[in-house]
């Protein structure tokens, strides 16, 4: 698999009424299978080290799914059965109830059931920031093997969500225990691994759970991982990355550099995923400074060469995305890429309209004595070195039409701990969103989460007319719709120019020769470790 971008229908992820589990069908044995070697260790080079092994970042999902499993599985476009076997609505699609298997335990020998689930649920609500935008509301059992999921607004992506890496469950046992510092760094799953140690700065070591024998039913087998170990180990540099995969130090390699990846497409399998949610984008904000006028916006966009940067920068490994509301795999989504083509002129037109008309020392225009300005802080756990690059050329663009930005490189600890976060702090922010579905307009541009300010709303925007557009989007039950009201919305943003989308956040990883059988789910690009086994080469 090289390079797909995968498309996801809300239709089939609407249709949940009854849905039943099918046994693993017996696999015919290819050449690779016969030379296929027993046991091994995978060494996998990652870029970001999250803080605990999960929680809301997308990094944090990447080593969840390798220890817990979930209710339901993401397979091309389907919802499949994976913890729970069936599942059904009400009428108001508020209430899901869910079926679950009865064979499953976790790894200190804790038995998964309904109390386990509810057991869960107040961990991802106190451990999952943005939890409040899944209209999750709680679990109640209704037998042993039996819950009731309830919802306060119709979600049709909800199984979508429980499927992406952030829903997985802990043993009760362990939660109820084990220490914050365990439930971080080694936390008890279902999953096809165990963390064995977590050394920080360096990496994780992960070992094969035995007992595993509950697979989704599109992975590729049931039962134990091929391998006996994963080795999970922490690289920020891309080349020191690459390198570590081409003198085979390591098996399976993040993000190699882009200007490998061609070469890597050649010498190696390649696996490639662009992510749902939001893209990397610039979001300006709306509620102080220059850019509460919308032609300063739009002057900015039409200042950059969205495209050619993307297509220099990242050479053919990242594709352009003019959208700054959804990217193009999420569900629902509409293109706007043809929308701000390059235009200097234009862009000087609408800063000498809202009267940017002087000068100064410098050449940057200015107002009242007051010179345009833009502070642009960006968290470098986020934005990797190309990224920073890009952001340096759209620097150098807007400086031509008078434009002066002041580029704020954070560290890990600085961007997650809120610095430049409060609307007094920034005039443009940079990043993504991973979620997989249309719905990440009521994340990003709600203005409150929980009676308290949004966070993930770098814009600042309010607008309670358009925030009711977006809930009303959001319950529309029917699908064509639903889609024309998300496709209003976001080329309304798109219009507005609140945010402005730059390249896709895009997961690609390049794998050994020797190593086959790892796959990407479609739901966020986590890796799947289970299935990869060595090869004689």
């Amino acid at each position: 698999m090289t390079n797909h971008i995968f498309r996801r229908t809300t239709a089939s992820l609407a249709t949940a009424t009854m849905l039943c589990v099918c046994g693993f069908a017996a696999t015919t044995a290819s050449a690779a299978d016969e030379q296929r070697i027993e046991g091994g260790t995978i060494t996998y080079v990652h870029e970001q080290e999250p803080p605990c092994l999960w929680g809301g970042w997308v990094q944090q999902a990447y080593l969840s799914r390798q220890v817990f499993d979930y209710l339901v599985s993401y397979d091309k476009g389907a919802i499949r059965p994976w913890l729970a076997t069936e599942w059904s609505e009400s009428q108001d699609r508020k209430t899901i109830t869910f079926h679950l298997r009865k064979d499953v335990t976790f790894t200190d020998g804790d038995r998964f059931d309904a109390d386990a689930v509810v057991a869960n649920y107040p961990a991802w609500e106190g451990g999952i920031g943005w939890h409040g935008f899944t209209y999750m509301k709680g679990f109640t059992k209704v037998d042993d093997y039996t819950v009731k999921l309830h919802l306060s607004e119709p979600n049709p992506e909800i199984y979508n969500i429980l499927a992406n890496g952030h829903y997985g469950f802990q043993s009760p046992k362990s939660i109820a225990s084990n220490s914050k510092e365990q439930k971080c760094l080694t936390p008890v799953g279902t999953g096809p691994w165990k963390v064995e140690k977590w050394a920080r700065g360096s990496g994780i070591s992960f070992v094969r759970n035995d007992s595993y024998n509950w697979a989704p039913p599109n992975a590729a087998h049931n039962g134990p991982s091929y391998a006996e170990r994963l080795e999970w180990r922490f690289v920020p540099d891309a080349t020191t990355r690459w390198g570590a995969l081409t003198s085979g130090e390591a098996n399976v390699a993040y993000q190699p550099p882009s200007v490998q990846w061609k070469a890597a497409q050649q010498e190696f399998q390649t696996l490639s995923f662009v992510a749902t949610g939001r893209p990397q984008g610039l979001s300006f904000n709306v509620a102080k400074g220059p850019f509460t006028d919308q032609r300063l916006r739009q002057a900015f966009v039409y200042a950059t060469d969205r495209k050619r940067i993307v297509d220099a920068v990242f050479k053919g490994a990242v594709p352009f995305e003019g959208n700054g509301a959804l990217s193009k795999t999420t569900p629902l989504y509409h293109n706007v890429d043809g929308d701000y083509p390059y235009d200097v002129t234009k862009a000087n037109a609408l800063l000498d309209e809202a009267g940017w008309t002087g000068r100064d020392a410098d050449n940057y225009r200015t107002k009242d004595g007051k010179t345009l300005e833009a502070r642009l802080p960006f968290n470098q756990a986020i934005i990797d070195s190309e990224g920073a690059i890009a952001l340096q050329v759209i620097q150098d663009q807007v400086k031509a039409v008078g434009i002066k930005v002041k580029l704020i490189p954070l560290t890990q600890t600085e961007g997650f701990a809120g610095a430049y976060s409060k609307p007094d702090d920034k005039e443009i922010s940079f990043g993504y969103w991973v979620w997989p579905s249309p719905n990440i307009l009521d994340i990003v541009y709600n203005d409150t989460l929980n009676g308290h300010p949004n966070g993930n709303n770098t814009s600042f925007f309010s607008n309670a007319e358009v925030e009711d557009q977006i809930l009303d989007a959001q319950r529309e039950p029917d699908p064509k719709a639903r889609t024309e009201k998300f496709a209003k919305l976001q080329q309304w943003f798109d219009d507005q120019a609140v945010a402005i989308g730059v390249y896709n956040f895009t997961y690609n990883v390049a794998v050994a020769n020797n190593l086959k059988g790892l796959w990407q789910d479609q739901g966020n690009g986590l890796l799947n470790f289970n299935d990869a086994y060595f090869v004689k080469e």
